[in-house]
């Protein structure tokens, strides 16, 4: 018996090259946006011990200019908080669209596999005809010779 030889094999290899490379740029779109989030809790956790501090420092005797610089951090901590929520947000815009290209790239590949399962299955429907066939010939020729033998 004859073996199934999918024409479009290369094609199909392709296809699923494309879709791993498409995961993982999604796996690193995702990794970037977790370590900005880790960023962000970062921040917002310095900026919550630098508040506590100044409020300990605020009970005991406190200079103005010592205020201003607490004043001043807070403020940049307020700032790169922002940025930060703004980087995630075009982090987050950036992974959607992987997704949607992965998503992409997985149908295309699905539809080469599908098309390799249906030409195998009529392959393998015309290999059994085949066989069908010779059995059939060769009972034919078997029913003739018991035929003639007398």
């Amino acid at each position: 018996m004859k073996k199934f030889q999918y024409r479009m094999e290369p094609l199909l290899k392709q296809r699923k090259h494309i879709e791993d490379e498409k995961q993982k740029m999604l796996a690193t779109a995702q990794k970037k946006i977790l370590e900005q989030q880790d960023e962000l809790s970062d921040i917002e956790t310095t900026r919550q011990k630098t508040c506590l501090s100044q409020e300990k420092k605020s009970q005991n005797a406190f200079l103005v200019a010592e205020m201003l610089v607490f004043s001043r951090y807070v403020q940049k901590l307020k700032k790169d908080r922002m940025v930060g929520a703004e980087m995630l947000k075009v982090l987050r815009q950036d992974e959607n669209k992987k997704r949607k290209d992965l998503l992409l790239a997985s149908q295309e590949r699905k539809k080469y596999e599908k098309l390799k399962e249906i030409q195998q299955e009529k392959f393998y429907k015309e290999v059994e005809y085949e066989e069908k066939k010779e059995s059939d010939e060769i009972a034919l020729n078997i029913f003739r010779y018991n035929k003639l033998k007398p």
